[in-house]
């Protein structure tokens, strides 16, 4: 969804309703609207190690989504400040600096980071500081596995001084870094609900193995989500009779041996990932008949 769009659903039916029709939020869910955070880094260039105060307001932070959903470039935005001391802003003034960029800044969702670069083209100075005001939005990502995930700004991200066209400023290049960057809020990541499919022939001759085919998909694999994958079993009542694992494209063949003359109810179990819920698949019906 585009993110002008998003907006317009915001402004006619309020923030969990545009979540929700994004994705984002469950029906039953509230978003969350993170406050401003601010968080100190340690910016590194070969002339000069200087502090800066970095500042994010992310107007939409939902509270709960699919693992695994795929966040469309642009949905999510936020305005952005760098503040630094006037000594080092006029410092990097003799280069040529008015602004300033990160193309791998974004926010940590644990070890997963996702990327929203950041643009801070706007200066503003008082006796002390001057601020570089600015803003961003998220590139296309992925949400990672089930679980609930503090959300915080970037352990580290590349600075890029930039000129009064906004062009990069040789030079003007530093490595930030902060130990316990800020937290923007909490997510809780839910699996995806699985479907299995599954057939195998009516009936076979006892001895001959029984073949079953079928597929495991989530709701996000044909749009961009994590492939499924996984362990799969074979019941036929309270009795395991054969295991596999999901292959390429969701994919499986399993083949059963040993079935005794008469009516099975073979039933593929699939145990889940960590974006897909267990499931199952309806029964197949196999008859094995006397030689």
């Amino acid at each position: 969804m585009k993110f002008a769009r998003l907006a317009s659903r915001v402004a006619v039916g309020g923030v969990s309703a545009a979540l929700a029709t994004a994705g984002l939020v469950g029906i039953t869910t509230t978003s969350a609207s993170a406050a401003p955070v601010t968080s100190t880094y340690s910016c590194v260039n070969p002339l000069a190690t200087f502090p800066a105060d970095v500042t994010v307001d992310i107007a939409l932070l939902p509270s709960t989504a699919k693992a695994g959903f795929p966040i469309p470039a642009g949905l999510l935005t936020f305005t952005s400040s760098f503040k630094i001391d006037n000594t080092t802003a006029g410092g990097l003034g003799l280069l040529g600096v008015t602004g300033g960029k990160s193309d791998d800044f974004g926010t940590a969702f644990g070890a997963t980071v996702a990327p929203a670069p950041v643009v801070w083209n706007t200066a503003s100075s008082d006796a002390t500081h001057t601020t570089f005001s600015g803003s961003g939005a998220n590139a296309a990502f992925t949400l990672p596995e089930a679980g609930s995930y503090t959300v915080t700004l970037p352990k580290s991200f590349t600075l890029q001084g930039t000129n009064a066209s906004g062009q990069p400023v040789a030079g003007a290049t530093a490595a930030c870094s902060a130990a316990s960057p800020a937290t923007l809020g909490t997510i809780t990541l839910d699996k995806q609900v699985g479907t299995v499919t599954a057939k195998g022939p009516k009936s076979v001759k006892v001895g001959k193995s029984v073949t079953i085919k079928g597929k495991v998909t989530n709701e996000f694999v044909k749009t961009g989500g994590p492939a499924v994958t996984g362990k799969l079993v074979i019941k036929d009542g309270n009795k395991t009779v054969a295991k596999g694992k999901v292959g390429k494209n969701g994919k499986y063949k399993i083949v059963v041996k040993n079935l005794k003359v008469g009516s099975h109810k073979l039933v593929v179990q699939y145990k889940g990932d960590g974006y897909t819920a267990k499931a199952k698949a309806k029964a197949v019906k196999v008859s094995v008949t006397k030689k």
